[in-house]
């Protein structure tokens, strides 16, 4: 039976990945603090997106929080040998307090996928939201995702997606 990965390792082996194909998270510090089947929390620094007021700029946090669905999508997709193009067809972000410190951003779920159907190239909609957490309280931010998800059939020699990233291979259903 083979070892299982260490957790520690796994999740600084995928800020590395993530940092080497979508350079602006390793200028923002975006590490992952939890990725799990169905929940992913990352962790940002406020330092990268202070702005001059001391608070972090909405940029940098819109793209903590847009990540956050999104890569547990890729996360669903690996694991069930997908291969999907993942098209975000719009997005609401909303700031509701100013944020001063070091942040998390938080996606506790996503809809079941049809997987049979985007196997065979169909498409599919879906919506996922994340939320953006400096303390305990109510979120700091939230941010809802509304996606399209097309199929790439095996036969169309596609591999596995648009993100390749370092998953652990217990990972896999």
């Amino acid at each position: 039976m083979r070892a299982l990965a260490d957790p520690t390792e796994v999740l600084a082996s995928l800020a590395r990945g993530l940092h080497e194909q979508i350079p602006m998270t390793k200028f923002l510090g975006i590490t992952f603090a939890e990725f799990e089947p169905q929940q992913i929390v990352l962790a940002a620094p406020l330092g990268p997106s202070l702005n001059h007021r001391g608070t972090a700029f909405g940029p940098g946090v819109f793209t903590a929080a847009g990540l956050a669905p999104w890569l547990l999508l890729v996360r669903k997709a690996w694991s069930e040998r997908l291969a999907v193009q993942i098209l975000l067809r719009r997005c609401e972000f909303a700031l509701h307090r100013p944020i001063t410190g070091d942040y998390r951003a938080r996606c506790d779920s996503l809809p079941v996928l049809e997987v049979e159907a985007l196997r065979r190239g169909g498409k599919e909609r879906l919506s996922a939201t994340s939320h953006v957490l400096i303390d305990e309280g109510e979120p700091a931010a939230t941010y809802t995702a509304h996606y399209t998800l097309i199929g790439i059939p095996a036969s169309a020699g596609a591999g596995e997606g648009d993100l390749r990233l370092p998953f652990p291979e217990e990972w896999r259903t």
